[in-house]
């Protein structure tokens, strides 16, 4: 529909398509919330009434029923292969919740795929109702010399897939020492994105002071990572977009909340998902439940929603969302109540996609192509791959470095040396008596098909008690990795995924007692968000109960390898200290 016809419809001139008659209407722009009725032509708001008025002449009538109007919520970070559905599955799932827009970071199928994984994700989106707005990411590998993922994105490659019809920018720039020294590839890609014209997203955990200003100029205007309060507050005062968290590994709410309360209203800051595993946007919401526990923490509702719309669409730099008032897309989501935040219409560029909490419009989905579910190029895992060996023929105790955790708090991962005897030239674990007991094995092997590297570690408070648990969904280059007490029982774990071609996997004295595929790419499953959810409720359940109890058993599986979240992580070429991007030593000295 032209302009002009908009303008005839607005003026009255020609007939409004649509009315939603008797609503809440919360004003983003003047922060009141008062009865109105709302005016859709084709896919634009063309009127909003004045406050009181609650009737609008229309071809078609909804009744509010006195609910309220917000914009449709945006999240302006997330990974969509995280949630272990396809684009089309996540796209419905997270409709129902009054999400109409994501900018989202492909990242993770990249690091599989490579441009291929990208392009999937771009042609997924085309033709849904919602947007899905691809972010080409930035840091394929993460940690480029530091680990083996299937792609590598260089500067060339970044400044081609830029202009791609489909990619809105570059996204999180996760390298951040890089970018903070002026690294040449960094600098490179960064480059690129300049040129582009297009959004560069950051991505800077616990950066402050000088180092903050490096990488602010260099390019990044926006971080999702800060963790305490004293880091959001010194990232909101220096300009830079914070995207306050709140997924299903790291929350940033509860404890920035009173930023938000004190502060009053903050142009500069947003809200994100990032990493949401499916049964937590099944059980608790997406956006919807970021606004509703940021209320919850006492900040204002309409600043609350302000911050998953009109700031958002602000950092989209997209002036057609983020709010309810005449030029706008249509994107309406009509709430019981807005400290609940339930969710019971949703609108989007004026069609009807969720009525009474039912999705009426699933979105459309492509099959991928067939190479795309065979991505787990491994040989046959033996027990051979999981000895310890150590250098020292005549060594009977070696000084290790262990990767540490914290299960109750679930705070970054720390090294911990320690002395482990050594017998027939191989360490013995099983022998450690210290307080983060017992030790439990690790194991990375490449399994992209590039090169043959595995890598061995320990891990101390990962709180694996029993048997073995193996993932191909390992952040970020998405290797195989399998934790165990039990050497055979990881052996078992490891070569079923590589049968399954991905997924998660645990074994107990000899048999696999839980196992979920996830054959696209090894990260992602087939079925829709229905069937799904209960499995991995399931999985989580066995592993509680048989593998490693404690909080966020998920997440222990799948960040241990995470070499750009600090400090300390294993990748398949050696243990990475974070915060200095350097390889240490697993094996320190012997005697």
């Amino acid at each position: 529909m032209n302009r002009q016809q908009l303008v005839a419809s607005a003026r009255g001139d020609a007939p409004i398509d649509l009315a939603i008659e008797n609503v809440k209407l919360v004003n983003v722009f003047s922060g009141e919330i008062y009865p109105a009725a709302i005016g859709v032509t084709g896919d634009t708001i063309v009127h909003v009434t004045s406050p009181g008025v609650t009737t609008l002449e229309a071809k078609a009538k909804i009744d509010g029923r006195g609910r309220y109007a917000i914009p449709g919520l945006i999240d302006t970070h997330v990974h969509v292969e995280v949630s272990m559905l396809t684009p089309a599955e996540f796209a419905n799932a997270i409709l129902l919740h009054g999400t109409t827009t994501v900018l989202t970071d492909p990242h993770e199928i990249a690091n599989v795929l490579g441009e291929r994984g990208v392009k999937y994700m771009v042609d997924a989106t085309e033709g849904m109702d919602i947007r899905m707005m691809n972010m080409l990411s930035s840091c394929v590998p993460a940690a480029p010399g530091l680990e083996t993922s299937g792609a590598d994105f260089t500067p060339e490659a970044v400044g081609k897939m830029l202009a791609w019809d489909g990619i809105y920018g570059l996204g999180e720039v996760m390298s951040y020492l890089g970018v903070i020294q002026g690294e040449e590839r960094m600098a490179g890609i960064l480059e690129a994105g300049e040129r582009s014209g297009k959004l560069i997203q950051g991505h800077a955990p616990r950066v402050s002071g000088r180092d903050l200003s490096a990488y602010m100029i260099a390019g990044p205007n926006s971080d999702h990572e800060s963790r305490t309060k004293e880091e959001a507050i010194e990232k909101i005062r220096s300009g830079m977009i914070v995207e306050l968290r709140e997924g299903s590994f790291s929350l940033s709410i509860e404890e920035c909340a009173p930023i938000l309360k004190d502060m009053g209203y903050l142009p500069n800051v947003c809200f994100c998902s990032d990493d949401l595993l499916p049964h937590d946007l099944a059980d608790r919401g997406h956006m919807n439940y970021i606004v509703r526990k940021a209320i919850e923490h006492g900040i204002d509702p309409v600043n609350a929603i302000r911050y998953a719309t009109l700031n958002s669409a602000e950092r989209l730099e997209r002036r057609d969302l983020g709010a309810i008032a005449a030029g706008r897309l249509a994107d309406i989501v009509l709430v019981d109540e807005l400290a609940a935040m339930n969710v019971s219409d949703v609108f989007v560029g004026g069609k009807h996609v969720v009525r009474e909490g039912e999705l009426i419009r699933p979105q459309p989905a492509i099959a991928p192509p067939e190479d795309f579910l065979k991505t787990v190029k491994l040989p046959e895992i033996t027990a051979e791959d999981l000895v310890l060996r150590v250098d020292d023929p005549n060594a009977t105790e070696a000084r290790v470095r262990l990767i540490e955790y914290d299960v109750a708090p679930g705070i970054p991962t720390d090294f911990l040396e320690t002395a482990l005897p050594v017998k027939d030239g191989q360490l013995v674990p099983e022998a450690y008596d210290g307080p983060k007991g017992p030790l439990c094995r690790v194991a990375v092997f490449h399994r992209h098909g590039l090169n043959e590297n595995r890598n061995l570690g320990l891990l101390a408070g990962y709180g694996i008690i029993a048997g073995a648990v193996a993932t191909t969904v390992a952040h970020d280059s998405h290797n195989l990795a399998v934790l165990g007490v039990d050497t055979d029982d990881m052996v078992i774990a490891a070569n079923e995924l590589r049968k399954s071609q991905g997924g998660f996997v645990a074994v107990k004295d000899g048999k696999v007692i839980a196992h979920l595929p996830f054959p696209l790419a090894g990260l992602m499953s087939l079925e829709p968000a229905s069937e799904l959810v209960p499995k991995l409720k399931s999985f989580v359940d066995v592993l509680l109960k048989e593998i490693m109890p404690g909080k966020n058993p998920i997440h222990r599986m799948i960040a241990v390898t995470l070499p750009v979240i600090p400090k300390a992580k294993i990748t398949d070429l050696g243990l990475v200290e974070v915060e200095t991007q350097q390889f240490k030593p697993f094996i320190m000295a012997t005697r």
